[in-house]
């Protein structure tokens, strides 16, 4: 027992510290937690200037850890009363001469931990598995990817095994929820671009492009932009928790001893009600958009909502809201299916379930850019007689 090691008898004002056995790292354990905690509670009780001694009379070994514990105690008698008497009684040669190598180190000093050594080879192991977890990835979406279309191929063939019902569900769950904050947000960015334009163009006495050039910078970019995002935030992540459970559950596990196929039920009616919901969204953001360009206009500048909806008929072709509605098939597909797949890899644990539930949102985000960026520059070009 550790408590055997020692004994402190408090006096008066003296504090004697009997020493016994071996008192080395092996035998010490969590003995300096206790004997500091019982030394300063008895020494709170002496009056007047201390007399503090250590009797390693029946001490047998002592080693490093043991030389610091007690340098500690000294350290706490001095520091609360510099006067007082340390004796050091019957201890062995190996105490002072461990004592004398550490006479440098500063026992008050609070050390910081020092911080582990990276090696090259550590860091490059690092770079290796996350390029082939990388290339693994997209391997693995690839693969999903060619398992939609073969189902696809399969429903076009077999219509009626589409599952219509579990399409609606899902297109109401993703449509009538969003409408309002994609609304909201559409109209107050459009707000906030014409708010902008008109005052930057105004330097050039080009008020008149206001209304062309923020119609055409919603229609064709900020709209569908805007929707995507706030719909991979908020379906993407929910289709990944609703499988990423199923996967928790075993529930797809079931549903594959039964003969059930999974694209079938999960994946096939969630694009289908993605393809079917982002348009519908996006048209939404783009009519919110002129709203917000119209009121900010009216109250503004004083500027009719009649000849607002003119300039938009003469600057806003058809063309224009075609490029937003021609990108949301890509993003609908691409969402889903990365939702779907991030749920598919889902562990039996929350904490799995929230980090795929994270990567579902960045890389939807990360999708939504670059395919919108990708059309948006193809369309001007071939608009402007490019290529």
């Amino acid at each position: 027992m550790n408590k055997d090691l020692y004994k402190i008898q408090f006096q008066d004002n003296k504090i004697v510290l009997y020493l016994y056995g071996r008192w080395t790292l092996f035998n010490l354990g969590k003995i300096e937690h206790i004997l500091m905690k019982e030394f300063k509670a008895g020494f709170a009780k002496i009056n007047g200037v201390p007399e503090y001694s250590i009797n390693g009379k029946a001490l047998e070994l002592v080693d490093t850890s043991a030389v610091l514990i007690l340098k500690k105690l000294e350290y706490f008698v001095l520091k609360k009363q510099p006067n007082a008497v340390i004796n050091l009684i019957d201890l062995p040669d190996e105490y002072y001469s461990l004592t004398d190598k550490l006479k440098d180190f500063n026992i008050g000093r609070v050390y910081e931990q020092p911080s582990a050594f990276v090696s090259p080879t550590y860091i490059l192991g690092k770079i290796g598995k996350s390029v082939v977890n990388t290339f693994n990835s997209f391997v693995e979406m690839f693969k999903l990817f060619g398992l939609f279309f073969v189902g696809l191929g399969q429903l076009i063939m077999r219509p009626q095994d589409f599952k219509f019902t579990s399409m609606v569900y899902h297109v109401q769950n993703m449509t009538i929820p969003a409408i309002a904050i994609v609304a909201a947000v559409s109209f107050m960015v459009g707000a906030v671009l014409t708010e902008q334009a008109a005052v930057r163009l105004a330097v050039f006495g080009a008020e008149g492009l206001v209304v062309g050039f923020i119609g055409m910078v919603s229609a064709r970019e900020t709209s569908i932009l805007l929707t995507g995002m706030l719909v991979a935030g908020r379906s993407s992540s929910s289709i990944t928790a609703e499988i990423g459970s199923m996967r928790m559950n075993e529930e797809i596990d079931a549903m594959k001893v039964i003969g059930l196929d999974v694209m079938k039920f999960l994946v096939m009616p969630r694009v289908m009600a993605m393809l079917i919901a982002l348009p519908i969204l996006t048209f939404i953001a783009i009519i919110s958009g002129f709203a917000g360009s119209a009121v900010l206009l009216n109250v503004r500048y004083g500027m009719d909502f009649v000849e607002f909806i003119d300039r938009i008929y003469d600057n806003i072709t058809i063309f224009d809201i075609g490029t937003a509605l021609v990108k949301t098939p890509f993003i609908a597909v691409s969402l889903v299916m990365v939702a779907c797949y991030e749920g598919m890899k889902v562990e039996s644990n929350a904490a799995s379930l929230g980090h795929h539930t994270t990567i579902s949102v960045v890389k939807g985000l990360f999708l939504v850019i670059i395919i919108d960026s990708i059309v948006a520059i193809y369309f001007t070009q071939i608009n402007h007689g490019g290529w």
